[in-house]
């Protein structure tokens, strides 16, 4: 997003965009369906776009479509026992859950797809920021980016750099020339990343059977492994799908094993939805707490409450070439998609203000 709206901003800027994984989307990720024609959220799934008004806008400028998440028919309550009581309705929000067709992806590819100008380069892990004085651009500071692909090491210059990272990645996974203050940075070390130490289990279905039976496919469970659960199809119920967020910490997950618990999160499965759920076309387990580019060892630790919002103040020379985009640093909705948005949207403006302000100071034009 950060990308687009460089390109956008009528400075004719060369954008470089670096993700160290070898896919874009970050904490977005879909899972294909046989077919190609839908992709099931591994990651985020729901929008609500009366209280994400910044998202829901970039959903309509890219042309992207919501539908309600399904909640129609009865909902189901596991007690500790695995006795399941049975509720004449769904757990619905208000305002409703909504989800986009294709899947939360389809935002991703888009933004993608609108990029005319930015280098794109996969797989390259940002190592180290050295700040230096002057430079190529006549003024102000440049950045020497370090950066490590395929275990080959490199180094761009850049006069503005965007940091689209977790304040805990940016606190260990970074080296800062000069340093940071360490004040700062173990503020960033002891700001959780929302729902990095999660896990989310899909399984695909030839048909949601569920609903036939007048279930609507949602559930919560003090039995586990899965706390809660909900009907992960498409609009039309043409691509079926449950999904579950697993309800035990790291530390049992690992204990228990990923096979061990695919199959216990199944057998649950088959408890509240009958036999049929035993037999998924395929089943994912999406465990973030994995996921290097996600979280640390400290998001192990059950987040009992939503983080605050992180401040993005930097001391100098960092301030004037450095903007942080991570969902964590959005003054509002932080962790969420509408925070990650508004992150960047900050971030973005800032960035082009001060390579104004440098053009200004240099005698060169300030647009092109």
């Amino acid at each position: 997003m950060v990308a687009n709206l460089l390109e956008r901003s009528g400075l004719g800027l060369e954008v470089t965009l670096l993700e160290a994984r070898e896919r874009i989307g970050g904490r977005v990720l879909g899972l294909d369906s046989a077919d190609g024609m839908h992709r099931f959220d591994l990651g985020p799934a729901w929008v609500w776009p009366q209280a994400n008004p910044r998202l829901a806008d970039w959903l309509h400028t890219l042309g992207l479509r919501v539908f309600e998440q399904h909640t129609r028919g009865a909902g189901l309550v596991e007690l500790p026992s695995q006795a399941v009581r049975r509720h004449a309705t769904g757990f619905a929000q208000q305002p409703p859950s909504m989800r986009v067709v294709g899947g939360m992806s389809a935002l991703t590819d888009a933004l993608r797809a609108r990029l005319q100008r930015t280098q794109l380069v996969l797989g390259a892990r940002v190592r180290s920021l050295h700040a230096r004085a002057d430079g190529s651009v006549g003024v102000g500071v440049e950045v020497e980016v370090e950066i490590e692909r395929a275990e080959q090491g490199t180094t761009l210059m850049a006069s503005s750099v965007v940091l689209a990272m977790r304040p805990r990645l940016l606190a260990s996974g970074l080296r800062w020339s000069p340093p940071l203050p360490a004040a700062l940075q173990q503020r960033w070390a002891d700001a959780p990343t929302w729902m990095a130490g999660h896990a989310k289990l899909l399984a695909v279905y030839a048909t949601p059977f569920w609903r036939a039976a007048g279930l609507s496919g949602s559930a919560v469970s003090q039995a586990g492994p899965l706390a809660e659960v909900h009907d992960a199809s498409d609009a039309e119920g043409g691509h079926a799908a449950l999904f579950g967020f697993v309800g035990v910490p790291v530390a049992w997950r690992r204990r228990m094993g990923r096979q061990a618990l695919i199959d216990a999160a199944l057998a649950q499965l088959a408890r509240l939805f009958g036999p049929e759920a035993l037999a998924p076309h395929s089943v994912q387990l999406q465990d973030w707490a994995d996921e290097p580019g996600t979280a640390t060892p400290a998001d192990a630790a059950p987040v009992s409450a939503h983080p605050a919002p992180v401040s993005t103040d930097l001391p100098a020379p960092w301030r004037d070439c450095i903007q942080l985009a991570g969902s964590e640093f959005a003054p509002d909705f932080a962790g969420y998609l509408e925070g990650a948005v508004l992150a960047a949207e900050f971030a973005a403006g800032h960035a082009v203000r001060n390579l104004l302000a440098q053009r200004a100071a240099s005698g060169l034009p300030l647009d092109v």
